[in-house]
């Protein structure tokens, strides 16, 4: 009969210690019609040429069955043959069925393997299932029906490990052709950076000498024209810069003491300058006893300014942008909220994405790098996510459609920082 140890169910069919007759010819019945089950490879081991073959008798007719009469020529066919399920007597003088099956499990970890025994010594059965990782195990003497319902039950257990391997290869496979686009993403960005920065430089200065020439009124404005162009992409380039610095071998960080009401002020000031035709409002908040940071302040003070760009060229004028420090456990949380635009929901997931979309559309950009509704290569969010991350952080959002956004970076107050975090 069969039976279970421990309360381990070794049979995902059995429900008690034993397998009725009815039962099984039941489920032995409904097989009986399937034709579409692909033949397996069944290896016996007994040292008893009877028990062979009887097992041969019951299994022969749906399956392949190979003999064998000691637990080293089983190793032999398992060597030679593809095997799926192994049935191993536990008494034999060579080699016990614990210990053939132990050594199965080591070389073929794939197959099922069910033991035979005459006995219900309970450490055997114990011994089996540790080391041979057994599936299964039939008492003897044991009936064909209960003998033909196990292996089938096993064939489908194998047939399910198999699917699960071949999922798990196709994602190994796709994840490593992610990660080789995501490489070659890298790779492009920096080849574009390098190779776009000097011709842009000389772009650049070349419009600066004709802006200090004395130019007919119309020229000046194809230059102011032109001026404001080349730096919005200078804009853009700069920010591939930072992608491909965040892409490849992570950002290093140089770690200071960080006063984040005085990073505020100085950004601030900059801002101010740049927001001279828009009618946004910029005001912050910080708690008096507001500790210093552990963080690179550069990279600190570029993920703060891409959010507060962020919420100005996506609030309308007449509303208003607001800073809000707090500390938490460990950790201060800087919340950026505005009063704009906000986001769909379907774009929240995507938002921090390389070239995200979620911004609209970037060939539809206006120039001014604060106007509203201007559009950028959807890189920003990506590149402060990856400034947080590096700083042990991290950084979410809460957006509703036209009820304005908030985004929070948690800083941890002191180093925790990933070393190498990416834009993926």
């Amino acid at each position: 009969m069969a039976c279970l140890v421990g309360g381990a169910r070794l049979g995902d069919f059995a429900a008690s210690g034993s397998c009725s007759h009815q039962h099984g010819s039941q489920i032995i019945r409904a097989y009986a019609g399937q034709t579409d089950m692909a033949p397996h490879t069944v290896l016996v081991v007994d040292d008893e040429p009877a028990s062979l073959r009887a097992v041969q008798r019951a299994l022969s007719a749906e399956h392949r069955v190979l003999l064998a009469n000691s637990g080293p020529e089983g190793l032999r066919l398992l060597a030679a043959e593809p095997v799926s399920i192994i049935i191993a007597d536990h008494r034999m003088p060579e080699m016990t069925g614990t210990e053939f099956l132990a050594r199965c499990s080591a070389l073929c970890p794939e197959t099922i393997r069910i033991l035979l025994t005459g006995y219900t010594d309970v450490e055997t059965v114990i011994a089996a299932i540790n080391d041979g990782q057994v599936y299964y195990y039939l008492t003897k003497p044991w009936a064909p029906h209960e003998l033909q319902l196990v292996v089938r039950r096993g064939f489908e257990r194998y047939q399910a490990e198999q699917e699960r391997r071949r999922l798990l290869h196709e994602l190994e496979q796709a994840c490593a052709k992610a990660r080789r686009e995501a490489e070659q993403k890298g790779r492009l960005l920096t080849l574009a950076a390098h190779e776009l920065g000097t011709p842009l430089h000389v772009l650049l200065n070349a419009l600066d000498l004709l802006a200090a020439a004395d130019l007919p009124e119309a020229a000046a404005n194809w230059l102011e024209t032109a001026q404001r162009n080349s730096a919005w992409l200078a804009r853009g380039l700069a920010q591939m810069t930072a992608a491909a610095r965040a892409g490849s071998n992570g950002l290093r960080l140089h770690r200071t003491a960080v006063r984040l009401p005085a990073l505020w002020s100085a950004l601030h000031d900059e801002l101010r300058s740049r927001l001279a035709t828009r009618a946004v409002a910029l005001v912050a908040e910080f708690p008096g006893d507001l500790p210093v940071v552990d963080a690179d302040e550069r990279w600190l003070r570029h993920a703060l300014a891409s959010l507060v760009s962020n919420a100005v060229r996506f609030t309308p004028d007449g509303g208003q942008v607001s800073l809000r420090a707090e500390v938490e456990a460990g950790a201060v949380a800087l919340a950026v909220r505005d009063s704009g635009i906000g986001i769909a929901p379907q774009h929240l997931e995507e938002i921090f994405e390389p070239f995200s979309a979620a911004g609209g559309d970037p060939f539809l950009h206006m120039s001014g790098s604060l106007a509203f509704g201007a559009r950028g290569l959807g890189l920003g969010l990506a590149i402060t996510r990856a400034i947080v991350a590096q700083h042990g952080g991290s950084l979410r959002v809460d957006s509703r459609p036209q009820a304005g956004s908030c985004f929070t970076m948690v800083l941890p107050l002191h180093a925790t920082g990933v070393s190498g975090a990416k834009i993926e």
